[in-house]
């Protein structure tokens, strides 16, 4: 996805591996009740994630999120005001405000890292929610 070329492979083994890592981390206390459709998505999210489609990372993981928190009735599995912050952005990316894009063409090109750092949280929070034992460092989101 980097600016529609596939990522060098040296990138995506990176990507994979910090997303491996940070879910091995999470799921050191196991998992709450998974959803079926939930962890099915994760495998996309995985997908966008290592191809570096930082906005499609972040819709997605918010779908993952709330389909996992539904399944397993775990509202408190991530802090409340983080669960805001994934869904608000979500409906900016989603639901366009015309006069104040979430989303720019001229963003997809100059603030590739800030989106980055975007959906790795995006990420983390649904590592979260789906080990909700996990045992997370004070600002361990990026």
């Amino acid at each position: 996805m980097d600016h529609l070329e596939s990522p060098d492979p040296l990138v995506w083994d990176e990507r994979r591996l910090w997303f491996e890592r940070r879910q091995t981390a999470a799921s050191v206390e196991g998992a709450g009740k998974l959803s079926e459709q939930a962890t099915a998505l994760l495998i996309d999210l995985q997908a966008c994630f290592c191809a570096g489609a930082w906005v499609a990372v972040v819709i997605l993981a918010a779908t993952v999120v709330d389909t996992q928190v539904e399944a397993s009735k775990q509202r408190r599995a991530a802090p409340a005001e983080d669960l805001r912050w994934l869904r608000a952005l979500r409906n900016r990316l989603v639901h366009e405000d015309r006069a104040n894009p979430a989303l720019t063409i001229e963003a997809q090109w100059t603030e590739r890292r800030e989106w980055e750092r975007t959906a790795k949280r995006a990420v983390e929070l649904v590592f979260a929610v789906f080990y909700p034992g996990a045992r997370r460092e004070p600002n361990a989101l990026p």
